[in-house]
């Protein structure tokens, strides 16, 4: 019997993206940044480096300005998601933001003009940055 080739495996991770969760109050928002804050500790240092100062600062993965109290803003997310995990969101999109916090997500604070300026090309591109940074811990050599 041979061995399994590792490169040849599956990848265990699908990368899901939410660019806008639609809080359905302030008290929501608050809600999600609050969770936002509580992921902090367990981020991946190259997703913390791409979205936050090193003082914690909120950047906006968009334009890669700070995304200011008061600025209006929206919320956004994305997890490397294992089989069990896929299977979840499949059932209910909100288990991202009541799963216990880990390295294999992200939370981020994007301007809410900038929002209103995605298209389809860009958040292609700026998942790929996600993504590869949320997979940087997953690798190993």
């Amino acid at each position: 019997m041979s061995e399994a080739n590792p490169f040849s495996l599956p990848d265990p991770y699908t990368f899901r993206a939410i660019w806008g969760i639609p809080p359905s109050s302030r008290e929501g928002f608050d809600l999600l940044v609050a969770r936002q804050m509580i992921w902090m500790a367990y981020a991946a240092p190259l997703v913390r480096q791409m979205l936050f100062t090193a003082e914690g600062e909120p950047i906006c993965p968009y334009c890669e300005q700070l995304v200011t109290t008061g600025t209006p803003s929206v919320i956004c997310a994305a997890v490397l998601a294992d089989r069990q995990l896929q299977e979840q969101i499949a059932q209910d999109p909100t288990v991202i933001a009541t799963r216990d916090p880990d390295a294999r997500e992200a939370w981020w604070l994007m301007h809410g003009t900038c929002h209103d300026e995605l298209n389809s090309a860009r958040i292609e591109e700026l998942n790929l940055r996600l993504e590869l940074a949320l997979r940087g811990p997953t690798r190993t050599n």
